[in-house]
């Protein structure tokens, strides 16, 4: 089994998703042009041990060690972790993956490095989780599992550095993955109808469990300034926001102040809608969807 890994001193992750399986800023609003739709990646919990003598952008066999061992040590210690696919038989493979490496561990945050030979038989498994059908091709991962960034080809530091991203953004990120509809609460103790718009996302999380995360964020929260940023909200309102995000990503409803369930009842018949290709038309009825999943994939607009 070709799988080899390594610990990187101050590096950070790299997420290759193959394609068109990138999922840049995930916040893109519903009807825009938006050619790549995301796609889902179920990622599994991080880990992975190292030796910590070997050098700094170095990988050190471990045939023992499975890709959810290193994921998991990741999510316990808090890192990143970078997988790089690529068939180490083509010539000029081996000087690339050290290239790579090389940019890898000047990155300023703790990375784990992990190599898959494509050409492996065993590796099969971890192509088809990933989606991986050419190579070379990059993934990083954050510490909570959410596939952050998708590199194919030749990449840079740059696209490196994107892909480190804020711990709400990866849980975002991680929801989106594992197909589900996000919450996106932005409360405090500053914000008015903060209770209710809690409250009300809990109560519509629960109706619809299994299908929906809550995020909750304060855009006060330095630690998210860029992500609040960037999903259009002032770090100095003074009213409470919740955004309602489809599993391919879109930002479906925004809502400003108070909230009730219902609200977001109707913002998850939309998606129902879009899903099954029956424009904004509400889909209703108990064959309309299935709760795992979502739509069925049969319209029922006629």
């Amino acid at each position: 089994m070709n799988f080899k890994a390594g610990k990187i001193a101050t590096s950070a992750a790299i997420v290759l998703i193959p394609l068109s399986l990138i999922v840049g800023i995930i916040l893109w609003e519903s009807g825009s042009d938006r050619s790549n739709d995301p796609k889902h990646l179920h990622v599994g919990s991080l880990a992975a041990e190292s030796s910590e003598d070997s050098p700094q952008g170095a990988a050190s066999s471990v045939s023992e060690t499975n890709l959810s061992d290193v994921l998991l040590e990741s999510s316990r210690r808090n890192r990143y972790t970078v997988l790089y696919f690529y068939d180490t038989s083509r010539a000029g493979s081996q000087k690339e993956a050290k290239q790579v490496a090389s940019m890898v561990s000047k990155l300023p945050h703790s990375t784990a490095w992990a190599e898959v030979d494509v050409k492996d038989a065993a590796m099969r498994p971890i192509l088809t989780k990933y989606g991986i059908q050419s190579e070379p091709v990059t993934l990083m991962l954050a510490p909570n599992g959410a596939v952050t960034a998708g590199l194919t080809g030749a990449v840079s530091s740059e696209m490196f550095e994107r892909g480190l991203v804020s711990v709400k953004t990866a849980e975002v990120f991680k929801a989106i993955q594992a197909e589900k509809i996000v919450f996106l609460i932005f409360v405090g103790p500053e914000l008015s109808e903060s209770d209710a718009v809690r409250q009300a996302a809990q109560q519509a999380a629960v109706q619809m469990a299994g299908i929906s995360k809550v995020i909750e964020i304060n855009p006060q929260d330095q630690a998210e300034k860029k992500f609040v940023a960037q999903c259009g909200i002032s770090a100095d309102s003074k009213v409470a926001h919740t955004l309602v995000i489809s599993p391919r990503g879109a930002v479906v409803r925004r809502f400003h102040g108070a909230i009730t369930p219902q609200h977001l009842y109707d913002a998850f018949q939309s998606i129902l809608a879009q899903e099954s290709g029956c424009g904004s038309e509400p889909i209703t009825g108990g064959s309309a969807c299935q709760p795992a999943r979502g739509a069925t994939g049969q319209s029922t607009c006629n």
